[in-house]
């Protein structure tokens, strides 16, 4: 029996696409079984090692963007033959770079001499690449999968349909995680305000049934929520509050116009679980949540209020002033530095923080007294109770006495109201004194008394107050020449100066040059939006030549200055801070010290390794060594590689 030609290769071409079909159904179910019982991180190294088995290749990741949308992690990453979590890398200069622009990148070949910066795709021997970004419904590039290979890997349309297939599993399963994780903040925020109302919150349905019971709720009636959630408000309510509540509930019910909110004023009661009768004070709202109406009773204990309200203007001085000290923008958040006389300021914080020794910083404007008075109380037993500040020197003469004890109401013309002062603020924990020598011998005398008896007396009150306080002081003047000058009292400055810190400026401390201008390129950097991975020594060496007047404060200043001005990713200095008058002629003294300077990576290679050795070689957690020197753990292990440094083995 003959057969056309058109025929058989029809039916061959159909036999084609029917295996071909048949493939990608069987590629269908294998995803769908090797990722159906898992979801998250689990779900995605299941799915990269799915991928790379079908495609046949050595790698294969799927990554998000991390905070900075120039920077990755890889949420699954597959390596030959196992998973590596979370590997975080720059996108400039890397085949990905186009990806998560939003397009499809495949360069079948000779990945390498396209993407000459990229170290990595050299280390693994890549030779071949194919990425798809992951994008959402609502158009944002949310991440990528990609795959490379050491062999070259050709465009071939099965290929990229399996690509495709496994890019919207992780697509979707990416939406689903980041809506997860959307629902779980928005839940989380919920609890934490209705858990941290200082009134009781309690939500009832028409029954009276508890859904909600906050933990101001718990301590006012003396139940856990767990005990009550589910049964009836009832037992808690007096005979009248019944009949109020009732009252309000039908209102709602029978009148839709009626209020959502009423106020349910004094002159009724609810019960503890102990059945102590107590008066309240409330308001109850009205809601329908899925056609099911929902009552909310916010209710406060009267006897509970009165106290609050002895207690409000102190916890409102001290948050306000909390919440100053918040916004305010240090120095630098950490002490850095290697030279003899920063370790020499280390021991002496040690040696003086577990201590109640007052404490007399010396230092020059902007060399960071704040700072070693801030480590001194982190490191004291008050550390949980607050560290208060004031600048002496900011304050007028007429209000420093009022400033450091309060006043009392009509003490003076504009006294208003009671005022709590800054060492009543400080009971219990410490309080820092900057530029202690420009306060007036009157309030000197009042401090000293302070010192000694750890007593006072509002302005214009008679009750003496009572404290426990540790104080740091801090000034750029000679106290010991003022005091022999009797511009300050002898007997308050052998006081403050029990142990005395000196804290050396900036031009005498120049071998801490190179990790302070690496310290503050890495903070400002990612805030501007720049990369500045190099310092020339010639920069280094003009910095170093240059007095610093201001210290700290004006080098942390310059090196923004720069990173802003800076063109590439090599810091520039391109103003004439160094350049014209300020640049002082070498001296011998400055020139045998710039002779002892190490490079820039030896410097960061040695102060890596000891803060590993202090952290016992612990990378990650509150104690490791990333969260001391401010890096991401994957940073820190690639500048370890970078750098030769390797754990030691303590068998």
């Amino acid at each position: 029996m003959a057969v056309n030609k058109n025929t058989s290769t029809s039916l061959k071409s159909n036999n084609q696409m029917t295996k071909e079909k048949i493939l990608e159904l069987s590629l269908l179910e294998k995803i769908m079984i090797g990722t159906s019982t898992t979801l998250g991180d689990d779900f995605f190294r299941a799915l990269v090692f799915q991928l790379a088995q079908s495609l046949d290749v050595k790698y294969a990741f799927v990554a998000e963007f991390t905070e900075i949308n120039t920077r990755v992690c890889t949420l699954a990453m597959w390596a030959e033959k196992e998973f590596i979590d979370h590997y975080e890398y720059d996108l400039s200069g890397t085949p990905c770079e186009d990806v998560v622009k939003g397009k499809l990148c495949h360069y079948p070949e000779n990945i390498q001499a396209l993407f000459p910066k990229d170290i990595t795709l050299v280390e693994i021997q890549a030779q071949s690449y194919l990425g798809v970004p992951l994008i959402a419904a609502d158009g944002e590039v949310l991440g990528h999968l990609a795959v490379t290979d050491i062999k070259p890997m050709p465009a071939e349309p099965r290929n990229l349909s399996i690509f495709q297939i496994f890019a919207a599993r992780a697509r979707a399963e990416l939406e689903r995680k980041r809506t997860e994780k959307a629902l779980q903040e928005s839940e989380e925020r919920l609890n934490r305000v209705v858990n941290s109302a200082m009134d009781a919150i309690i939500t009832i349905n028409r029954e009276h049934q508890i859904s909600i019971f906050n933990e101001a709720a718990e301590k006012i009636f003396h139940i856990s929520a767990d005990k009550v959630i589910g049964k009836k408000l009832d037992p808690f309510l007096s005979e009248s509050f019944r009949e109020v509540l009732n009252h309000h509930i039908n209102s709602f019910t029978s009148n839709s116009k009626t209020t959502s909110c009423v106020w349910i004023p004094q002159g009724l009661s609810a019960l503890r679980s102990d059945k102590e009768e107590f008066p309240i004070e409330a308001t109850l709202s009205h809601t329908k949540l899925n056609k099911n109406d929902l009552y909310t009773i916010i209710l406060r204990d009267i006897n509970d209020r009165k106290q609050a309200e002895r207690e409000l203007e102190k916890l409102h001085l001290e948050n306000l002033y909390l919440q100053e000290e918040i916004k305010t923008e240090y120095n630098f958040e950490e002490i850095i530095g290697a030279s003899k006389s920063i370790k020499k300021i280390f021991q002496q914080i040690e040696q003086v923080a577990n201590t109640d020794a007052n404490v007399l910083i010396i230092g020059e404007t902007g060399a960071g007294k704040e700072l070693i008075a801030r480590a001194i109380h982190n490191r004291s037993k008050r550390k949980d109770r607050p560290l208060i500040k004031v600048n002496c020197a900011a304050l007028s003469p007429g209000l420093i006495e009022s400033e450091f004890f309060g006043h009392e109401k009509g003490a003076f013309t504009g006294a208003i109201t009671q005022r709590i002062g800054r060492f009543e603020l400080a009971n219990g924990g410490t309080i820092f004194l900057d530029e202690i020598g420009d306060i007036s011998l009157e309030v000197q005398a009042k401090l000293l008394r302070v010192l000694q008896e750890q007593e006072f007396e509002r302005v214009g009150g008679s009750k003496t107050l009572r404290v426990d306080v540790r104080v740091i002081t801090a000034t750029n003047r000679d106290l010991k020449k003022a005091a022999s000058e009797d511009k300050f009292r002898p007997d308050l400055y052998y006081r403050l100066n029990v142990f005395p810190i000196y804290l050396p400026p900036l031009r005498e401390r120049i071998e801490d040059m190179p990790l302070l201008i690496r310290y503050f390129i890495n903070k400002h950097m990612h805030r501007i939006g720049k990369r500045i991975n190099h310092v020339t020594p010639e920069l280094i060496k003009h910095f170093s030549f240059y007095t610093w007047p201001g210290n700290i404060r004006e080098l942390e200043n310059a090196v923004e200055r720069a990173v802003i001005l800076s063109k590439g990713d090599t810091l520039e200095l391109v103003d004439d801070l160094i350049s014209q008058t300020n640049l002082l002629t070498p001296t011998s003294s400055s020139s045998k010290a710039l002779n002892q300077f190490q490079t820039l990576e030896e410097v960061e290679r040695n102060y890596i390794t000891k803060v590993l050795e202090q952290t016992k070689w612990v990378i990650e957690g509150q104690n490791g060594a990333a969260k001391t020197l401010g890096l991401n753990p994957s940073t820190l292990r690639s500048r370890m590689q970078k750098l030769g440094l390797h754990r030691p083995n303590f068998n």
